[in-house]
């Protein structure tokens, strides 16, 4: 076999030790701030704050204008003393609110501009768009976008517009930044979107980057990497673990968590994430010796709510403006004027009422409300949509938690299902129907919210850090249609398989395009006949919630619990 010499030097540099590289006469204790954020998602404006802060503050939290003025007060304080501010993504910018998905991430790039970010990885909904639009924002862009981990299909050369680091100089210190996404991003990205292209573990081409920078100079690398620390995969440990030596700090996203406290500290790297939708970020203070290299760091310190963990983008702190050491934080003017712009285009949009729930609608659960609404919305046809006998809802679609009790508007629904995906109807056998269910389980996926259908999971094995390895068969172990007649029941399982009782003839199930097209580890369905309605896959949920008003908990299955569990509690799963 031959081996290309661009492969030799990978490898050579993938397995070479870090070489501490002579930087230029420092400061002795110099620091260098560098604040991480993730899974912007659109999250543009301020929302409400949660439960949680409620003895803190009473005002509205997160918002654009509002990160941009905490950014300043940060800066403010640190070059006073001679100190530096980097700004890092951990990608998925743009999708999720419809003053983002209207502007196809437009409106996003613009505010990222005007607050300075340093620069980006690419996340796996950076593609919802397509890869020409991707390019667009790319080029609007004051910052770099960064991804090393991506290949032509076939191929280990990455697009022209891939670029797997960057080398700046910032306030004299070499500063090397690389980006890396999340190897999963096949079963999650809709397939016709990335049909030339192919993603590789981020592991190996991290390292490589790292050594590559260290020896164009750079005495402080930092890696920024759409992937995040939750089970069964800890891709971002794994990818810490590769970096040892080499990389000096992780900005990490794509599972929407809040890391801290404690920090969370691989192969000595600190790595954090702060959640999503711009309501946090998170620290990273790097202290450098007179080389500018990295002698120490603290993680979160001093943060609120807890000092350790992310600091939340308040606007207030017991009833006064909110400060970062004396500096007190306002909204960006400039990039508050950005917002106004944008939302006044969608506000009439966002604020139309749709119709009310009389019960708060929540994701998740025995009672998934709004996973059961999106489901039996999907199979009902309504607004000119397919109809069905069953549905299929992956939980990854629905993006917000909650519909309070009350008034339904169009913007909630956009939140909660941003994705332009059309409605597919396929026609499957009973067994292909409990493949669907249990492939995704096997993928470490939430369970697949259903409509017209109960299914029973084995809770012990899918709990298990061996799932993936779990026999066909031995995850579903029953799956009966809405008047309790039985579609598919396991008798038995061996180490190889089970052996399944299924009822004959073939049914309708009705489920978006990401799915259809092998989203979530679904390629079994990628080449089955399919009938592709003309209508967004929101457009129904619009239609059926319109048309069923108001909504209540009997329509919605409350009690019904859809998917029932033997054994232990399943691991938490979060929307990706």
């Amino acid at each position: 076999m031959r081996i290309s010499k661009k492969l030799c030097l990978l490898l050579a540099l993938a397995c070479a030790g870090a070489q501490k590289t002579a930087g230029p006469p420092g400061r002795d204790g110099r620091k260098l701030m560098v604040v991480g954020v993730n899974d912007t998602h659109g999250g543009l404006l301020a929302v409400p704050p949660p439960k949680s802060l409620a003895a803190l503050t009473k005002s509205e939290i997160g918002g654009a204008d509002w990160f941009a003025g905490w950014m300043n007060a940060i800066r403010a304080d640190y070059q006073s003393h001679g100190d530096e501010v980097v700004i890092l993504d951990a990608g998925d910018e743009f999708q999720g609110s419809l003053i983002s998905n209207q502007f196809r991430g437009k409106s996003v790039v613009d505010a990222y501009n005007a607050s300075g970010v340093t620069a980006a990885a690419v996340g796996n909904h950076d593609f919802d768009f397509g890869v020409p639009v991707l390019q667009e924002r790319m080029a609007e862009s004051k910052y770099p976008w960064l991804i090393a981990n991506v290949f032509l299909k076939g191929t280990r050369t990455r697009p022209q517009w891939a670029k797997p680091s960057v080398l700046l100089k910032v306030g004299g210190i070499q500063l090397g930044i690389i980006g890396v996404i999340t190897a999963e991003s096949p079963l999650i990205i809709n397939s016709v979107l990335i049909s030339d292209l192919e993603f590789a573990p981020g592991a190996p081409f991290a390292a490589a980057e790292a050594d590559a920078l260290r020896a164009r100079g750079a005495t402080v690398v930092i890696l920024v990497a759409h992937a995040g620390p939750l089970p069964p995969d800890e891709e971002i440990e794994h990818i810490a673990e590769a970096c040892k030596g080499k990389v000096d700090a992780v900005v990490s996203g794509h599972h929407h968590v809040a890391l801290g406290p404690p920090p969370l500290i691989v192969a000595n790297i600190p790595i954090v994430q702060s959640g999503w939708k711009l309501q946090n970020f998170s620290t990273i203070e790097l202290t450098l010796d007179a080389t500018n290299h990295v002698k120490s760091y603290a993680v979160n310190e001093g943060n609120t709510p807890k000092s350790g963990g992310p600091q939340t983008i308040l606007h207030t702190v017991n009833g006064q403006p909110a400060q970062f050491r004396g500096h007190k934080v306002e909204p960006d003017g400039r990039v508050a004027a950005i917002l106004e712009s944008y939302d006044a285009q969608v506000k009439k949009l966002r604020d139309l009422r749709l119709g009310e729930t009389a019960v708060e609608l929540r994701k998740g659960g025995k009672d998934d409300l709004l996973g059961n609404l999106t489901a039996d919305a999907l199979r009902s046809g309504a607004g000119g949509g397919l109809v069905a006998q069953f549905a299929f809802q992956n939980s990854g679609g629905l993006r917000i938690s909650e519909i309070p009790r009350g008034p339904i508007t169009y913007g909630q629904i956009f939140d909660l299902y941003p994705f332009d995906n059309q409605q597919v109807v396929l026609s499957l056998s009973a067994n292909q129907v409990r493949d669907a269910l249990e492939v995704v389980l096997h993928a470490g996926k939430t369970p697949l919210r259903v409509s017209g259908l109960r299914y029973t999971i084995d809770g012990e094995k899918v709990a298990a850090r061996d799932v993936k390895d779990a026999p066909p068969g031995a995850l579903v172990t029953k799956v009966v249609d809405e008047s309790g007649q039985t579609l598919c029941e396991t008798k038995s399982c061996s180490s190889t398989g089970c052996d399944a009782l299924c009822a004959p003839g073939n049914f309708t199930v009705a489920l978006t395009d990401f799915l259809a097209n092998g989203g979530d580890g679904l390629v079994m369905l990628k080449e089955m006949p399919r009938q592709v309605g003309s209508v967004l896959a929101r457009d129904i949920i619009v239609a059926y919630v319109k048309a069923h008003q108001p909504l209540t908990p009997q329509l919605l299955g409350s009690g019904q619990q859809r998917i029932l569990q033997t054994g232990p509690a399943r691991r938490a799963q979060t929307v990706e």
